[in-house]
């Protein structure tokens, strides 16, 4: 017999349902609503949570969280009727039902989860939860942006110049949904576990979590789901790869069309043609994606303040800069200099 999701939820000795997952996690249980709330926005996002059932205290309710390195897992069941409205989230996020039913969208699309299915949600997306199950218990997996799209880049072989768009929902009861959850559950399991090697290794922990985060970009459906299923990336030409060559060699140059063709050895619209074909973007688009990795690079190991550092990498217009950081990084530059600091 398939186990769903619904059988992670089991009944506790008392008849309520207590979380078979993230255990000795717990934050919050039975507290008053704008308590539970408070909690929930801590670990997760700023959202605008409202009951549209009783708000007294909810002896169902239930918060348990866990921060890592690329991923926060939580349950949560909030035990009654709810809506969220976060917005855009800024990272990747799925919700993993588990009892009840949540109402969920994500830009223009739609799906009601119930055990055995997923809402994938993407950063930039409006997202919105109106009916949240007073009955409904979810897994919550937090994504960091940079984590996901940096596997991405690894399994497709090049940079990418944009966000991952999924579909929202995601079928766990498919061969590819069951491998997802298995190594969720994986996770989970060893969370759970005293003295388990997730507890006792960093490294290892790291490890499990990109597998739960590959395995999402190969699992579900989404813009780049044809390239990650092919046999691999094609051979760049020699044009192509000795523009990229240079780029990676000295990104801080004054690069213009003109100065990249000349080192291909042909027209500039060519050369902008193979940049399309084989890097699915165009040259000046990679040479802004080296610079940004090479200034969030250093920014993490504090080498200067932001303008310095974005001038010593050729950005010269700062606010066009800063909105390209954001965009990349899912936060401004002062941000991650901020988190290194604290």
């Amino acid at each position: 017999m398939e186990r769903s999701t619904a059988d992670i939820e089991p009944l506790g000795p008392d008849g309520s349902r207590t979380p078979g997952v993230l255990t000795s996690y717990e934050l919050c249980r039975g507290a008053r609503f704008d308590a539970f709330r408070d909690s929930l926005n801590g670990v997760f996002y700023p959202a605008r949570v409202e009951p549209t059932g009783p708000d007294s205290a909810v002896p169902e309710s239930w918060l348990s969280a866990t921060s890592l390195t690329h991923l926060t897992l939580g349950f949560v069941r909030f035990g009654t009727e709810t809506a969220l409205d976060p917005g855009a989230l800024g990272a990747y996020h799925v919700n993993v039902a588990m009892s009840g039913s949540v109402e969920s969208r994500c830009g223009s699309q739609h799906v009601v989860a119930r055990p055995g299915t997923a809402a994938v949600f993407t950063p930039h997306e409006h997202t919105l939860l109106p009916r949240w199950g007073a009955d409904a218990g979810q897994l919550c997996i937090k994504i960091n942006r940079r984590s996901l799209e940096s596997e991405l880049e690894n399994l497709v072989g090049r940079p990418i110049s944009s966000w991952v768009r999924f579909s929202l929902g995601f079928d766990l009861t498919s061969p590819a949904g069951k491998s997802w959850l298995a190594v969720v559950r994986l996770l989970l399991s060893e969370l759970d576990t005293p003295h388990s090697l997730v507890r006792r290794s960093v490294a290892h922990r790291e490890q499990i979590e990109r597998m739960v985060v590959s395995s999402l970009l190969l699992a579900q459906p989404s813009d780049y789901f044809d390239a990650l299923h092919t046999d691999g990336p094609p051979a760049r030409s020699r044009t192509v790869k000795r523009v990229v060559d240079a780029i990676d060699a000295a990104p801080e140059k004054p690069w213009d069309l003109s100065d990249m063709a000349r080192v291909a050895g042909v027209s500039g619209r060519r050369l902008q043609q193979g940049f399309r074909e084989q890097m699915e973007m165009s040259p000046t688009t990679y040479l802004r994606t080296v610079r940004l990795e090479r200034v969030r690079a250093d920014l993490v190991a504090g080498t200067g303040s932001v303008t310095d550092v974005a001038l010593r990498w050729g950005f010269t217009h700062l606010s066009r800069f800063s909105a390209a950081y954001r965009d990349r990084f899912g936060e401004a530059p002062s941000d991650t200099l901020r988190t290194l600091r604290s």
